[in-house]
């Protein structure tokens, strides 16, 4: 990350190297420790307190509403600068690698749970090796941890399909259907809304390939990917426009208003639903895996203001780099993400096994952080702006110091 200030205006976030808005790097970052915390200290522990102290905010919803606004704002430059074939060649490419990734944490869930640590990725291990592949190639063995790339490979499939709409003007129809599927979502949600970790003990207990049904949407709910989806799509338009209405200057505008509300926001959930008189209507305004109105509003209002503060920040803070570690996780989230949730499975098993102290909690917490942060500066040191590329720059930078 440059320490040098980029020439504009005083608020100004993004290089003009590479056009990255460092703000929302630093909130992707953000949510990346939010989650990091949360999976290897708890969500209870003091690390993992500050991103979870608001009521029904965590780093998965982040994560998806940003992947969707950077989707938005890329997307629609490379269409207006490339063309319609350069972008579409650059998302199919994105779809491999998110498939690939999944795969390969499905793969190491499916050894962890052979080997015999099935509570690490809380699935019933599969009997054989030849059934375990062939539910990491389905993306159908989802480990706790590492269960939202298919979630997201399927927004980003459809949101290509959507791009056409946004070109015309017809972003108000993506937001409205957006809206629609998800009030639908919340009335009444068919078997197929939901997106599984597995088929299902009984499935796994007794493999049947033919019963197709069962293997795709089989086993307990982790996601309703039509609740979700009011994260992704929506963000998806405002990242259309974001340029076009100088959506990141009116964020900082409204920074005050943003703070004053969500302090409103968290003082009516947390005193009035989490602890208070309507605590036992919480499931049903509040519920995960069907990421009901309270997540939805709490999760838009939130990263909205942590924008907004980020991106009141950078300038101010940019020749000390104290946001460093955020944005440079943040820039690189896929990767970030992988890198825990395959860490989430390996470290019990071949550095120190669960239950861990408190200290040894800590310590985990900050160094798989720590890798995430150096793997960003790793890539950032060989210029790979993309994954797919990277075995290829690794290889032409051997031979060049080989001399071949």
């Amino acid at each position: 990350m440059p320490t040098s200030t980029p020439k504009g205006t005083a608020h100004r976030t993004t290089t003009p190297a590479t056009g990255r808005d460092w703000a929302i790097d630093a909130t992707r970052g953000l949510a990346i420790w939010s989650m990091i915390a949360a999976h290897f200290a708890g969500r209870k522990s003091m690390l993992a307190y500050p991103t979870h102290a608001y009521p029904y905010v965590d780093g998965m919803a982040a994560f998806v509403l940003l992947s969707g606004l950077v989707f938005g704002i890329v997307y629609g430059g490379w269409i207006d600068r490339r063309g319609w074939g350069f972008t579409y060649r650059r998302l199919g490419k994105r779809l491999v690698v998110l498939y690939l990734c999944q795969v390969l944490i499905c793969l190491v869930a499916v050894a962890a749970g052979m080997a015999g640590y099935y509570q690490l990725v809380r699935l019933r291990p599969v009997g054989d090796a030849g059934t375990g592949i062939g539910l990491a190639l389905l993306l159908r063995y989802l480990p706790s941890g590492g269960d939202i790339l298919l979630m997201y490979l399927v927004f980003l499939a459809v949101a290509g399909l959507l791009l056409p709409l946004l070109r015309r003007g017809l972003g108000w129809l993506v937001l409205a259907g957006s809206v629609g599927l998800y009030a639908v979502s919340q009335i009444h949600s068919p078997a197929w809304f939901a997106i599984t970790s597995s088929p299902g003990r009984a499935w796994i207990g007794h493999p049947d390939w033919s019963d197709w049904w069962t293997i795709a949407f089989g086993g307990l709910p982790i996601q309703n990917w039509a609740a979700w989806q009011i994260m992704f799509f929506p963000a998806l338009v405002i990242g259309w426009y974001w340029r076009r209405w100088k959506i990141d200057e009116a964020l900082i505008r409204w920074l005050p208003w943003l703070l004053a509300s969500s302090a409103a926001l968290w003082c009516f959930l947390y005193f009035g639903f989490k602890t208070g008189p309507w605590h036992h209507i919480e499931p049903s305004i509040a519920d995960k895996v069907d990421f009901r109105v309270a997540r939805v509003l709490a999760s838009w209002l939130v990263v909205a203001t942590l924008y907004a503060l980020f991106a009141w920040l950078v300038p101010r803070l940019r020749r000390v780099n104290l946001l460093r570690p955020l944005i440079m996780t943040g820039a690189r989230s896929l990767d970030s993400y992988v890198l825990q949730a395959v860490a989430l499975v390996a470290i019990p098993i071949f550095l120190l096994a669960r239950p861990w102290s408190h200290w040894a909690t800590s310590a985990i917490t900050l160094a798989v952080f720590g890798l995430c942060w150096a793997w960003a500066e790793f890539r950032r040191s060989l210029a790979v702006d993309k994954l797919h590329r990277l075995p290829v720059i690794v290889v032409r930078r051997l031979r060049t110091q080989t001399g071949r």
